[in-house]
């Protein structure tokens, strides 16, 4: 696959030749990222509970946890403690701050994610941008992100403002199988891409648009049964340009 370098607004942006809205990395003013391979984490010595994010477990059944895992090329592995909606919830920076992904006006933004479950239809998963919650499959306000229920495999991508959703079914998850889940903003429409090919597209005047709060980069993963399940992340990316 090619990479290219293009000037987005007051920036350079390294992207996809072959997907132009896959964007690897940004630089100049304005830029506002997060993006890692997972090949390390800052992480509490004790607890080894990453400290780059709000951290927070639902463990009756045992001990849930994220943790860096013995991937090639390296991952974030979430494993479930073993009983029914068990899991971890992540949210970048801290309890009081960390929402800085502003859609207010016209701007880019990319949020890009590789993942797998082990259990497609009994894993539950919240991946992408929403204000600040720590129980995010219990519902939020607002977000712009992917999700997967309990008791099925689609992933749906998700638009919502003031709790009202606007919602897609994008792909059906496969046990063991890498998925890339990515949605591009350009300042008009945001678009969401399933492994490089669109499979939604709404624009910025939908009511269910999030643009009257900050966000946050939020991921979450919940067991929808007595078992242990887990949820793997390869690379995640947040790019915004103001």
């Amino acid at each position: 696959m090619s990479t290219e370098v293009v000037a987005v607004r007051s920036a350079l942006v390294a992207r996809s030749v072959e997907y132009p809205h896959r964007l690897y990395d940004a630089f100049g003013e304005g830029v506002t990222k997060y993006v890692t391979q997972f090949q390390s984490l800052p992480a509490d010595d004790t607890t080894t509970d990453p400290t780059e994010f709000v951290f927070t477990t639902v463990e009756v059944g045992g001990t849930s946890t994220a943790v860096i895992g013995d991937v090639s090329g390296g991952a974030l592995v979430i494993t479930c403690a073993g009983n029914e909606d068990d899991g971890v919830s992540l949210q970048l920076g801290n309890a009081n701050t960390g929402e800085w992904v502003d859609l207010s006006n016209p701007t880019v933004c990319y949020f890009g994610i590789q993942f797998q479950v082990n259990d497609a239809d009994q894993t539950e998963v919240f991946l992408g941008t929403a204000v600040t919650d720590t129980a995010l499959l219990g519902g939020v306000t607002d977000g712009l992100y992917f999700r997967s229920v309990d008791e099925s495999a689609v992933l749906n991508f998700v638009l919502e403002k003031d709790s009202v959703e606007s919602t897609t079914a994008a792909a059906t998850l496969t046990d063991a199988a890498d998925v890339t889940a990515e949605w591009y903003y350009d300042g008009t429409n945001v678009k969401a891409y399933i492994n490089g090919t669109e499979v939604a597209s709404v624009a910025r005047t939908d009511a269910s648009f999030p643009n009257d709060e900050l966000m946050r980069l939020s991921m979450e993963s919940l067991s929808g049964e007595a078992t242990a399940n887990t949820c793997t992340i390869k690379w995640v990316r947040l790019i915004q340009i103001l």
